[in-house]
């Protein structure tokens, strides 16, 4: 008997920490998953505090900017200002200012210079192309109007003594037509004289 209360008391002790272990695991797991979502929720703040910080600092940056620039603008403004005077403020500045000026003003002179005397050397170039092609086809011109005259005149000449000949042939023509009756006419009117004069030495 006694062994055998033993072995059920060893029995409920080998069960009972069967479940205390099992209580254990179930509260180590719950521990583990609390953790879990506490981190998870601890990272979600930390990333939320981290957005938040960025926003902030870009807000910032804009802020500092909006206010910097125009005093940047200004004091840039200034500084040019002062420099453009700094050197007239005394008489060596002034007088290298002006120098300096001078040589500007020759250089910018020189440079005009070159463009206009390159300009009229264009210009004359231009005008001496356009004289010589007016030449050159003043030229083409009296050319062909000579050549023209030469051939008009040869065809008139041509036509003249075409005309000459055949105004000869036509008289030729016309004298051999003529003469005959001219002849006829001659001796009749001279018989007709003559029978008057007869009849006139009759009538006496």
């Amino acid at each position: 008997m006694a062994s055998n209360g033993t072995v059920a008391g060893s029995a409920a002790e080998q069960n009972s920490s069967e479940a205390a272990a099992k209580q254990g695991q179930a509260t180590q797991k719950s521990q583990t998953a609390r953790k879990r979502s506490t981190a998870k929720r601890s990272g979600t703040t930390r990333t939320q505090a981290k957005q938040s910080d960025a926003i902030t600092t870009q807000i910032t940056g804009v802020a500092e900017s909006v206010v910097l620039i125009p005093v940047g603008v200004a004091l840039e403004t200034r500084d040019r200002l002062v420099g453009a005077i700094r050197p007239w403020t005394s008489r060596t500045g002034a007088e290298r200012e002006l120098n300096r000026a001078r040589r500007t003003a020759r250089r910018y002179e020189r440079r005009g210079s070159v463009a206009r005397n390159r300009l009229v050397r264009q210009a004359r170039q231009r005008r001496n192309r356009v004289v010589r092609e007016l030449r050159k086809r003043r030229t083409q011109v009296t050319r062909v109007v000579r050549r023209q005259r030469t051939q008009t005149n040869k065809t008139l000449r041509t036509n003249g003594r075409r005309v000459r000949t055949e105004l000869s042939s036509r008289r030729r023509e016309v004298e051999k037509t003529v003469k005959p009756q001219a002849t006829r006419v001659q001796q009749s009117l001279q018989e007709q004289v003559e029978q008057t004069r007869e009849r006139m030495q009759q009538i006496v």
